[in-house]
């Protein structure tokens, strides 16, 4: 990274803490929190011993040129919800430095490359699920209290701010099916699916015991179509049907999880976000969403991105494109169908 690049990141986390320093009065909530894998992690992972990073070229050519951590070649989703919030997007929390964390209380991201709902989950270091609650521990009880006056004032700005949990694929990827690989026997989806809901919903719990009352959960998409599992002949190419069937069970068993959550908390507000559907929608007519290849990744070998990103919905054999993240950004935050039983707008604006 340029001496020019190095200054720019410091300058947005910078400009990130000034204007967070109190959470400004036109956004539409007072801040988003955001836990997940690589298709939210802001940079977490480029502080971590892993080869899951991507602080180099070609990631981040459309955020300004600066290879930030993301995994995309600009903003994520979270990123882009943040600013449809009026927030800025919320820093990654290991980019921070402890002297300046307590100053930001417009959100923080502590989602990690790699990780998954389990702890088990991993490939190479990165923040389990767990750990990232751990530290929004530690931020609500030693860095946020800083910023408020009382006890009560701190509890209405936890009930008000949206939590955002984009987490699940990698238990699948790096977990269920490595181990259906390694010991060549067929888990059962059904039961698995069972499991990771259980633990994520322990994991709602205790950032509903920490304040947060809205929540943002979204649903492994069909693993089986991203590049790296697809099936590819001469002539042919389509989903790994297979791979699917062993993962929808999780997106099938979301919603009534999430009523069953709704009913134990108290106040809480849930917003889902059905991937699977959608994704089904945009291959079956992807020139209705204006692109030309739902099949291929953009960075093609020695890893050059292809010209015409805006038109892929992969940016490599797993992550999509800045896109592909505008549409479904947009759609889950007043569309009608995408996420419910609310949409992200809906949600900020339910008291």
């Amino acid at each position: 990274m340029s001496i020019f690049n190095v200054f720019w990141v410091i300058n947005i986390i910078s400009l990130q803490v000034f204007l967070a320093n109190s959470y400004c009065t036109k956004s539409l909530v007072p801040a988003l929190y955001v836990f997940g894998d690589s298709t939210v992690d802001a940079g977490n992972n480029n502080n971590l011993n892993t080869n899951a990073k991507v602080n180099t070229f070609p990631y981040g050519i459309d955020f300004n040129n600066v290879s930030t951590g993301r995994f995309s070649n600009g903003k994520t989703f979270a990123d882009i919800i943040a600013i449809k919030l009026g927030l800025p997007m919320p820093p990654p929390y290991l980019g921070v430095s402890t002297t300046e964390r307590y100053q930001i209380a417009s959100g923080i991201n502590y989602a990690s490359g790699s990780c998954g709902i389990l702890n088990s989950t991993r490939n190479g270091e990165c923040l389990s699920l767990d750990q990232q609650i751990e530290y929004f521990t530690s931020t609500v009880v030693n860095d946020l209290p800083r910023n408020f006056r009382s006890k009560t004032k701190l509890r209405h700005y936890l009930s008000k701010s949206i939590f955002l949990l984009s987490i699940g694929a990698n238990d699948y990827m790096l977990n269920y099916l490595k181990q259906e690989i390694i010991t060549n026997k067929s888990g059962n989806p059904e039961e698995f699916a069972d499991y990771l809901l259980d633990q994520l919903s322990s994991s709602i719990k205790k950032i509903y015991e920490l304040g947060g009352r809205k929540f943002v959960v979204i649903g492994v998409g069909p693993i089986g179509c991203i590049p790296g599992f697809i099936i590819r002949k001469p002539n042919f190419q389509d989903c790994n049907e297979d791979v699917n069937q062993k993962v929808k069970p999780f997106t099938n068993k979301l919603p009534m999880k999430i009523q069953v959550l709704k009913s134990q908390l108290s106040g809480s507000l849930f917003t889902i976000m059905d991937t699977f559907e959608f994704f089904k929608e945009i291959r079956n007519s992807p020139e209705k969403f204006g692109f030309t290849n739902t099949w291929d990744s953009c960075v093609g070998e020695g890893g050059k991105p292809c010209e015409n990103r805006r038109q892929y919905y992969f940016y490599d054999s797993a992550h999509s494109t800045e896109a592909t993240s505008e549409i479904y950004a947009n759609k889950c935050f007043s569309g009608t169908h995408l996420c419910f039983p609310l949409n992200i707008e809906q949600l900020a604006h339910t008291h």
